[in-house]
């Protein structure tokens, strides 16, 4: 950090420019990121995540979700100096994360990942002690893992073992069981899987509820079930927990419309640790647990045949409270999970439906549904007070009080909860908040609260910033380029940088993005490298469908550390690369090439790239994107696709070795109908409805018509590795250039830094041969395209 100051200032005092180096794969494998920042209640203390850099993790098979892990926790104690140091004693060999504050700031939880073992610590902020228990908590990705009832008690949810939770442990679960399988094979035992509609389901995995003394770190067993998610009433006396079960076959046999799991509700008594199970409350959502501010009730929503909203007492008793006519909205959710939003005005249930073919937000009144007047479909209920409510609608805040009437309270904007983080379920359910956050003047946050409309705290911060309302301390990064390596302190004595990550990055090119607009709407954003001679370079297209780019694509800048496809390396390397907009079309492979021609006919006009030297590069649906563009033309002279799928006809049934070995096929072959039918592919119907269709949309379907030299890349733990084996084996067997890597202990990324430098030597040197076949690009390669 000093010697970037250094460096910055001698170019302030005219020490003349500094040369810009190009990025290359090395500086990116050493870049370390911020995660969690957050500020106690009080405004005392702060905490950020410093994620650690890509080439310094401890190990590497617990792919993404295992680096997120990987992080050191720091402190700040804001009303003083303002520097940063360790909060408590972190071990070179594990990672750190940070959990919810209690409710005064006396302590934290916080999160120790070592080999393959996960504990929850509990930090005193006075004097830096930690006391780490002996439970392995959920991650949270639901919604709640873990909700203090006081500062000396909370709940967590937890592994009944003390092993990984299942967002971990399925990462390497191939690594773990295969073995012990391969062994009884060895020995002559069985050793094997089943799945079918004779063969019990795998049950879904344990969890337990526990209550942990926050003064000893001792934990209580209240309950176990197949627990995702819970939460506590206000009155802090009963915890309602959602439990996972089997999976729903799709309502339609057509169309597969979302993917279900028949999930049901516990209430868990916190006072005498009785547990009911109510009858009604089956199928429900995974969007909606909301207490209502008296803790009398607790909403839920059951899906089945006729979405129903219900209020369920803490006893158990159940009543049917949708208001009359109202039909709920159910879209689905990136899981493709059917949601349902609902919450409490005062005592009396409102839920997102429509009325009589108008969509909109409704309570019952007294003579029937009454509808929030001047509250949109789209609207999202953000915070409850016993009496009002509060909701983001088209980026402004409403509160809508007793009389029904929205009333505008200002541009919606967001800070940090210091009683999080959460999972999915905060994109639907409140969380028990009664409060939002509008941003004011420009440069100023104002903390509103739903029930007082005279209670505004407002601080100078920007949106999403850790703010603590109480003191007037502000922890925020910078909101693009170099300022997203930079946290900022603001007090009322002032603003000071606490601390700045990768100061290398101060020594690399920044490359500008140009907007390149065609003929029918054509447009995407081009990257231009150096120019070393009068030519214009190759281009490299990075098309992915449905994606439109408002603004210069993230990816592109270094402190995205993307490492899955890296246009940035490309052109450090002398390739321009163009984003072109990729809107829906009617059927997803229509004109696909001639659309991407299109912006780079538009860039060529200009002078900017060559048009006789364009390669393609996808990853994902991507990947599938530059397969079925190089059948539509001959046009492409390298293509290189990572992780796709080639033939839709067959992958309902692509499953990972992790779903086999764990005996998953079914929800993983439910959720890949789902992907095909009404998901990203476009199906619109299933295979047996309309093959044509599917074969019309198939690169494999379309082999011999694809002449530029492919190059394949799969990760060997990804769902479909057969698939580039099989779009591979077409290509070799019409006689057409093509070669294929399988990056082994990898899923549908790029994670281990010897992978990635695999990738990227076969990435560049497949353009390089086959895009600039004059140049200095002769070296032998093991992704050299022998024909037979």
């Amino acid at each position: 950090m000093l010697l970037g100051a250094v460096c910055a200032l001698s170019v302030m005092a005219g020490a003349g420019p500094v040369r810009a180096d190009p990025l290359t794969l090395d500086t990116l494998l050493g870049l370390e990121t911020f995660g969690r920042i957050a500020v106690d209640p009080t405004g005392r203390v702060g905490v950020f995540e410093e994620r650690r850099a890509r080439n310094d993790l401890p190990r590497f098979d617990l792919q993404a979700e295992g680096a997120l892990w990987y992080a050191r926790l720091h402190r700040i104690d804001l009303g003083s100096s303002g520097r940063s140091r360790p909060l408590l004693p972190q071990a070179d060999d594990a990672g750190y994360r940070m959990g919810p504050f209690s409710p005064g700031g006396s302590r934290l939880v916080v999160y120790r990942l070592q080999g393959l073992s996960l504990r929850l610590g509990l930090v005193e902020l006075d004097t830096g002690a930690v006391t780490w228990t002996d439970v392995s908590p959920e991650s949270g990705a639901w919604g709640r893992a873990v909700e203090w009832l006081s500062d000396d008690a909370l709940l967590v949810l937890g592994m009944p073992d003390g092993g990984l939770p299942p967002r971990l442990e399925q990462m390497n679960a191939l690594q773990q069981q295969a073995p012990g399988l391969w062994a009884r094979a060895a020995s002559g035992q069985a050793a094997y899987v089943t799945s079918g509609s004779d063969v019990p389901p795998p049950p879904p995995p344990a969890r337990r509820l526990w209550r942990i003394d926050a003064r000893t770190g001792a934990a209580e067993s209240l309950s176990e079930g197949p627990f995702l998610d819970f939460e506590v009433s206000p009155d802090r006396k009963h915890a309602a927990l959602l439990q996972d079960g089997p999976i729903l076959p799709p309502p339609d046999a057509d169309t597969a419309t979302e993917l279900r799991r028949a999930r049901t509700l516990r209430l868990v008594n916190l006072e005498t640790g009785a547990a009911i199970d109510p009858s009604a409350a089956v199928d429900i959502s995974t969007s909606l647990l909301s207490w209502a501010p008296s803790s009398e009730a607790l909403l839920v929503a059951a899906l089945g045949d006729r979405p129903t909203l219900f209020a369920v007492a803490p006893g158990g008793t159940a009543r049917q409270v949708t208001p009359k006519g109202v039909s709920l909205d159910t879209a689905v959710d990136v899981y493709g999970s059917p949601t349902v939003q609902a919450g409490w005005s005062g005592g009396a249930p409102v839920v997102l439906g429509s009325l009589n073919g108008t969509p909109g937000w409704f309570l019952q009144g007294p003579d029937g549904a009454v509808p929030l007047e001047g509250v949109r479909r789209q609207a999202r209920l953000t915070a409850q007070g016993r009496s009002s409510l509060l909701f983001a609608d088209g980026g402004r805040i409403l509160r809508v009080g007793p009389d029904r009437l929205a009333r505008d309270v200002g541009a919606a904007a967001t800070a940090v909860r210091p009683d999080g983080p959460f999972g999915q379920r905060s994109r639907f359910d409140p969380l028990k908040s009664g409060e939002a956050v509008v941003a004011r003047d420009g440069d100023r946050l104002c903390r509103i609260r739903a029930d007082d409309p005279q209670a505004e705290a407002c601080l100078h911060a920007a949106p999403g910033a850790a703010v603590g309302w109480a003191s007037g301390a502000v922890l925020e990064r910078g909101a693009e380029g170099r300022g997203l390596n930079t946290l900022t302190l603001r007090t009322a004595d002032g603003t000071r940088i606490v601390i700045r990550l990768n100061p290398e990055l101060d020594a690399v090119e920044r490359i500008l993005p140009r907007e390149v607009r065609g003929a029918s709407g054509a447009r995407g954003w081009l990257y231009l490298p150096q120019r070393t001679g009068a030519a214009p370079p190759p281009v490299v297209v990075i098309p992915y469908p449905g994606k439109t780019y408002a603004s210069p694509p993230a990816a592109m800048i270094p402190e995205s550390v993307n490492l899955v496809q890296n246009g940035a390396l490309l052109v450090a390397a002398g390739y321009a690369v163009l984003y072109p907009d990729l809107p829906e079309t009617p059927e997803p492979a229509d004109g696909l090439a001639d659309r991407l021609l299109a912006v780079v006919d538009a860039a060529a006009d200009e002078g900017l790239v060559d048009p006789l030297r364009i390669g393609l590069w996808g990853h994902s649906f991507g990947a599938w994107t530059v397969a079925m563009s190089a059948s539509q033309s001959s046009r492409f002279g390298a293509i290189v696709a990572h992780n796709g799928i080639y033939q839709l006809a067959s992958a309902i049934g692509d499953t990972s070795s992790s779903d086999r070995i764990a005996g998953a096929n079914d929800y993983t072959n439910s959720g890949n109908a789902r992907w095909l039918e009404t998901g990203q592919a476009r199906m619109l119907r299933a295979y047996w409805r309309d093959p044509e269709r599917y074969r019309r949309n198939s690169p494999f379907e379309a082999a011999d018509r694809i002449n530029a030299p492919v190059l394949l890349v799969h990760g060997e733990l990804d769902t479909a590795p057969d698939q580039a084996g099989q779009m591979y084996a077409a290509l070799r067997r019409l006689h057409r250039p093509a070669a294929l890597t399988l990056l082994f202990g990898e899923a549908h990324g790029i994670h281990g830094p010897g992978n990635a430098r695999v990738y990227y030597e076969q990435v560049l040197t497949w353009f390089d041969r086959h895009l600039r076949p004059d140049g200095d690009a002769d070296a032998p390669s093991n992704t050299a395209a022998r024909l037979p």
